[in-house]
């Protein structure tokens, strides 16, 4: 790792800076960038994008579609919405919706994908994108030949933790990454750390078990991109030297990641899907000195002093582990969501102060933890289109698609020796 004058930063910018404006290829202001909102599927998970929405002062939610048109009526009445149709297609040729948020069921997401696209609408996309990489290649080729943007709703890695390992990975302070560790039921979310790892170029070599995956009857016999636990898979990048360990359990489980490399390690801590803390481990402490650029040693023994050296002192730090050695480095980070953030679904929806005014969150309670972290990737979408770009650099489209190709070929596996 190339010694850097300040630790917490990265090109000038904080560690936790969105990767899209420490990049220079979008301006944080943007999220001022006006784009009315369309929302395909009156859901729970909808609900929680709507509210989070209000983060982002240039939104606005000018339409509702579900199929049943009362539950569209009452849905918009809920959120403040001020139309609803019965009509996916409907809420498509509404001439006052910019980009589509599509929440419906995961089987339906190709279909609904397309109907945006056709009808020349920017489309996000909830995860799993879809059930298959043969879908997904065929959505994102029709965006790109309607020059629209489209993108998987993948927002764990828009929040201030992910950007931050992100940032100290691209960095080089875990030296060359060998492992990653992760667990979830859901195979989209536990897949991602090996992507945002060692990234899309390369395929690894898969090795999967567990069980069984049957086709789904509405979905046209295709298996389902969520899959079915108990099962696991070991990703072998060959090219990189790398492996990843991925489990999807049944049960209870950690839900940490672990991003192992030759210098160090990276926790992001639970509930890893949707992450407000990380720790860093980077073995001995940083140097703060010249003895090497000198020719000497970093540390030897003074027959006077004892050891002395380059190294900084760190056994004041409470959040250092003292089991792991006197030469252990150890520092958390925290970045809790914007109030009121739930910790668990049922929560009201509440209201908070940003310091230039008071947001009422409309619509029903949330319906799961940390749910106002949406926040972050809106922001992005804002940002994106504003710059008028078609692909979030947290999260490509190669990304999208190869996790997709990961989770199929699990699916082939486990379907054909699975229990």
């Amino acid at each position: 790792m190339s010694e850097v004058d300040d630790r917490h930063t990265i090109d000038g910018w904080p560690l936790e800076t969105p990767l899209d404006i420490r990049k220079g290829l979008t301006d944080q202001e943007d999220v001022r960038h006006p784009l009315r909102w369309g929302i395909i599927s009156a859901s729970a998970i909808a609900s929680d994008w709507i509210k989070s929405l209000q983060d982002v002062p240039g939104a606005s939610v000018t339409a509702v579609a579900a199929r049943d048109r009362n539950r569209a009526e009452a849905y918009a009445r809920a959120h403040g919405v001020p139309r609803a149709y019965d009509s996916y297609e409907a809420l498509c040729a509404d001439d006052d919706v910019d980009i589509v948020y599509i929440a419906s069921k995961t089987w339906d997401h190709h279909r609904d994908l397309m109907t945006a696209i056709r009808a020349g609408k920017h489309v996000l996309c909830e995860k799993p994108f879809t059930d298959t990489a043969e879908q997904a290649r065929e959505v994102y080729a029709a965006a790109e030949a309607a020059g629209v943007f489209c993108a998987e709703g993948m927002w764990l890695r828009f929040f201030p933790a992910i950007e931050h390992a992100r940032a100290l990975i691209e960095r080089g302070d875990i030296g060359d990454l060998q492992v990653v560790q992760a667990d979830y039921p859901d195979r989209v979310y536990a897949l991602n750390p090996a992507v945002t790892g060692f990234g899309a170029d390369e395929m690894p070599v898969i090795a999967a078990a567990g069980r069984r995956v049957g086709g789904q009857p509405y979905a046209g016999d295709v298996p389902s991109a969520h899959g079915a636990p108990p099962s696991a898979a070991v990703l072998q990048y060959t090219e990189q030297r790398g492996i990843a360990v991925i489990t999807f359990p049944s049960g209870r489980f950690i839900e940490e990641t672990q991003y192992v490399g030759t210098r160090g390690r990276i926790t992001i801590e639970t509930p890893s899907h949707h992450p407000t803390a990380l720790t860093v481990r980077t073995g001995r402490p940083p140097r703060r000195g010249t003895r090497k650029a000198e020719g000497r040693p970093p540390m030897e023994l003074d027959p006077s002093d004892g050891w002395v050296g380059d190294w900084e002192e760190t056994h004041w730090n409470p959040d250092r582990n003292p089991s792991n050695g006197p030469f252990n480095q150890v520092e958390r980070f925290e970045y809790p969501l914007p109030n009121p953030a739930p910790i668990t679904r049922g929560q009201p929806a509440g209201s908070r102060w940003t310091g230039e005014r008071l947001i009422r969150y409309r619509g029903w309670t949330w319906s799961g933890g940390n749910q106002h972290g949406f926040t972050y990737q809106a922001q992005a979408v804002h940002r994106w289109l504003a710059a008028g770009l078609t692909d979030l650099p947290q999260f490509t489209r190669a990304e999208s698609i190869r996790v997709c190709e990961i989770i199929d070929e699990i699916n082939r596996q486990c379907g054909e020796i699975g229990f």
